[in-house]
């Protein structure tokens, strides 16, 4: 049975993980008092003596809370390689908390708290049979939906989908957005209309027109969406994002020629189906997509060195303008 007093956070969706964390901290610090908390992370975990912290039984109170942020530790390659390094001079943190775990006395409350915790470590797999596990996972499909409905209940079908298009199932964004959309509409229906009036796309979901457009090598309708685009997005955020979609494009068109079949292709391309659907159409237009992102390199150096005309924005956004309205040339 799970113990109540050792207590694991987990899961992708932060802020809701977050908003109960700190509910938790308020009702403790309520009933017990705020001297007897201490937040751990992990950078100071290994500066003290954690069995110490952990075994030490309550002073001046009836129970104490300990919070160990980022713990379990997420895997990372450099962390991995940097452990390896000091283990023989330092104790590994995680391996002390393991060993103790079983030890804490029921008046100590411990929280781990790790939103993408390594799953091979003991730890991890150690919490996941005795802790009192509280996930929190990302919100998606029909769950997200639900979510907004009760949030905003006069927001129209049509709205909704055009509203989780925009904030791209971004829980941080969705919550500001609801915040601003209740403002701007408390009694009246939310229309689509003023989603798209209200809300800012992505930068994902911005840019998808535009390289839509240029995979037909329609320059007209790129040009107009550039434009766009930029009235609410920054040049370089924009132009990063259209070379890294023509390099998938690219990518695409590269391992379709050497006889992939389409599902290993988006597989190993991590691409959505409709997008990838969007440049399998447009293949026979690669040679001229080549020559465009040669151009696009071309113009990244060159505002990079300085040898653009103007200031670096400047000179980024009229290559970036030339190439576009040039996008038909042979």
């Amino acid at each position: 049975m799970p113990r109540s007093n050792i207590v694991f956070f987990t899961g992708s969706n932060h802020i809701f993980l977050r908003r109960d964390l700190d509910a938790w901290v308020d009702i403790f610090t309520k009933k017990y008092g705020e001297y007897n908390i201490s937040r751990l992370n992990r950078e100071n975990l290994v500066k003290i003596n954690i069995q110490a912290e952990l075994l030490t039984p309550v002073f001046l109170g009836e129970k104490r809370l300990i919070i160990l942020e980022d713990v379990p530790f997420a895997a990372n390659q450099k962390d991995e390689e940097k452990n390896e390094e000091l283990s023989s001079k330092v104790l590994d943190p995680e391996s002390v908390i393991l060993e103790i775990l079983d030890n804490i006395p029921e008046t100590t409350v411990v929280i781990f708290v790790s939103t993408e915790p390594d799953k091979r470590k003991a730890l991890y797999k150690k919490l996941i049979s005795v802790a009192t596990l509280k996930e929190y996972e990302k919100l998606e499909g029909n769950a997200l939906r639900e979510y907004i409905r009760k949030k905003l209940p006069h927001m129209d079908i049509s709205a909704l989908s055009r509203f989780i298009e925009y904030t791209g199932a971004d829980i941080n964004r969705i919550e500001s957005e609801i915040d601003k959309l209740a403002l701007y509409k408390q009694d009246e229906w939310i229309t689509e209309n003023d989603i798209k009036t209200t809300v800012i796309p992505t930068i994902e979901t911005s840019i998808f027109t535009l390289t839509d457009a240029v995979f037909l090598l329609d320059n007209s309708t790129a040009h107009r969406e550039l434009l766009q685009i930029l009235e609410t997005h920054n040049i370089h955020q924009v132009f990063t994002t259209l070379i890294s979609t023509i390099r998938t494009f690219l990518y695409v068109a590269k391992l379709l020629s050497m006889n992939y079949e389409p599902s290993e292709v988006q597989s190993l391309l991590k691409i959505h189906p409709y997008a990838f659907e969007k440049m399998r159409k447009n293949m026979k237009h690669r040679k001229r997509i080549e020559s465009l992102f040669s151009e696009f390199i071309t113009l990244d150096k060159r505002t990079k060195t300085g040898e653009g005309i103007g200031d670096t924005d400047d000179a980024l956004r009229l290559g970036l303008e030339k190439a576009i309205l040039c996008l038909q040339k042979i």
